[in-house]
């Protein structure tokens, strides 16, 4: 919630924190490249002729599953064929 209190610039202007995504891993040292994590969450603007304003003007998702839809804790294995 105070993620960005300390680091505001005029460019970013106020920001806050919309989703979180934690992938859970079997081992300490995690079993799963973080590229091949950060791969699996997708955002895609809902409409290209417009410019996108608000939070809603995204799609984003986790292994093609809207993020609403999901638990909080993700398993970092591969996720299942679609």
């Amino acid at each position: 919630e105070d993620m960005f209190e300390l680091d505001r610039s005029a460019a970013r202007g106020l920001m806050s924190t919309r989703a979180l995504v934690i992938f859970e891993h079997q081992s300490k040292l995690g079993e799963e490249h973080a590229s091949a994590l950060f791969k699996r969450v997708e955002v895609k603007r809902r409409d290209d002729g417009h410019p996108s304003r608000r939070y809603e003007d995204y799609e984003i998702t986790l292994d093609g599953k809207p993020i609403k839809e999901l638990r909080s804790v993700v398993s970092a294995k591969e996720p299942q064929a679609r």
